[in-house]
């Protein structure tokens, strides 16, 4: 082992069990995200009627679907994580 480099175990809802979870959780937020981000495109369509946020950043699809890829990226990230992380303790 290298020096400076420590091993860590992490247990509980710090381990790979709470990675899991705040992967499982940042699932549906992605989904409400790309909800939002496609009823604003149709807004700004014509397809539907007025988004709930009239102004400001919030008020773009553009944001919501950053926001939707992101956190399904991070998701991942964290499921992949994860699923390292208990191969490693096994």
């Amino acid at each position: 082992m290298k020096a400076g480099m420590q091993l860590l175990h992490l247990s509980g809802l710090h381990g790979p069990k709470g990675l899991s979870l705040l992967g499982l959780l940042l699932t549906p937020v992605a989904v409400a995200a790309g909800a939002l981000a496609v009823w604003r495109f149709g807004v700004d369509a014509g397809w539907t009627g007025t988004f709930f946020i009239s102004g400001g950043i919030l008020s773009h699809w553009q944001v919501w679907s950053a926001l939707a890829i992101s956190a399904e990226i991070c998701a991942y990230i964290l499921s992949q994580a994860s699923a390292r992380a208990v191969r490693v303790e096994l």
